[in-house]
């Protein structure tokens, strides 16, 4: 595997001060996929296929499945959620399509400052954020129904505020539609549908570190966490290149709108269908962060192209690596 220069510098930004570094870079090109391990001295290995906990690359997979059911019928991307959701007061709610686009008006997480008192009581106690899901039970399925009759929006255009809580409301609606609950639908569209054999929800073995170079244990997640539709996926490199080609291939053509403007985002991007559509170019990207662990995709639609990186660092920009890579094929 050839890199880029550019690719080279933010390599050794990920190395400076760093120790015990497992990064994993691949390449989706010309239909063909190369993946490399690079371990604590920076030398590459090929066939190391480490499972990372991807974090947030989830929205996208959970957005697939959305899109799939609105091509079905049983799903109304302009429909409020209160349409899926009974139970609610009578008040204003947005449309799924605004869950998907982070514009719905929610917060970025669901805490109030009462409710993050347990938490961080919790968090002290296991060892730090790098340790402690923030997002594990809590909040509960009957948590997220206040949050929601609470949560008094306005029928009127909000900015792009990401959420974590909106896009985890829509994996319940998925869910709900499904019959079977969020957890068990995905996990049966990824192992049957995209045949995905090395991508899950759940828990994963691997040691991260933190900025300190302290070892750190992967997030736990349950099968009933609400904020799991945001990102309790783990996944190979290699099965999120065979996830881009997916989305390239034209074979599911329900895919395509995931990919399509929906929703202004900020100066660089847009919003498709939870993925960030990059202004400069014909990419559609996601960025994943899971306490110890960062995780990027990127998918060049024109060319076909593709790059995915994994790390076992907390709060790097593995991000700024996978554009050098693509950006520079």
């Amino acid at each position: 595997m050839l890199l880029p220069a550019k690719a080279l510098v933010e390599m050794d930004r990920l190395y400076t001060k760093r120790h015990h570094v497992e990064l994993t870079i691949g390449i989706l090109r010309d239909g063909k996929s190369e993946v490399l391990h690079f371990g604590p001295d920076r030398r590459p290995v090929k066939g190391d296929s480490l499972v990372y906990p991807v974090g947030s690359i989830c929205k996208p997979f959970t957005a697939s499945l959305l899109a799939r059911y609105v091509s079905e019928g049983k799903l109304d991307l302009d429909a409020p959620l209160s349409q899926y959701i009974k139970g609610l007061p009578d008040q204003y709610y947005p449309s799924l399509r605004k869950l998907a686009t982070h514009t719905s008006g929610y917060k970025t997480q669901p805490y109030t400052t009462l409710t993050s008192l347990p938490f961080f009581i919790r968090m002290n106690q296991e060892g730090g954020l790098f340790h402690t899901n923030p997002f594990r039970g809590y909040p509960d399925e009957a948590g997220m129904m206040k949050i929601l009759a609470e949560t008094h929006l306005k029928d009127r255009e909000y900015k792009f505020v990401y959420s974590n809580f909106g896009m985890s409301v829509l994996g319940y609606i998925v869910g709900q539609v499904s019959g079977r609950g969020f957890w068990d639908s995905l996990q049966e569209y990824i192992t049957d549908d995209l045949q995905l054999k090395n991508t899950f929800l759940g828990n994963v073995e691997l040691t991260g570190y933190d900025r300190r170079e302290n070892p750190c244990q992967c997030w736990q997640w349950e099968k009933d966490d609400i904020i799991a539709p945001a990102g309790a996926l783990n996944a190979t490199i290699e099965d999120l290149l065979e996830f881009a080609k997916i989305n390239l291939d034209g074979k599911r053509p329900y895919l395509n709108m995931c990919h399509e403007y929906q929703a202004p985002c900020d100066g660089q991007s847009d919003s498709g269908l939870a993925w960030r559509l990059d202004k400069e170019m014909p990419i559609s990207w996601h960025t994943g962060a899971a306490g110890a662990f960062h995780a990027w995709l990127g998918i060049n639609r024109e060319t076909g192209a593709a790059a995915a990186v994994g790390i076992n660092y907390g709060l790097v920009n593995a991000e700024e690596l996978g554009f050098a890579i693509l950006r520079n094929l």
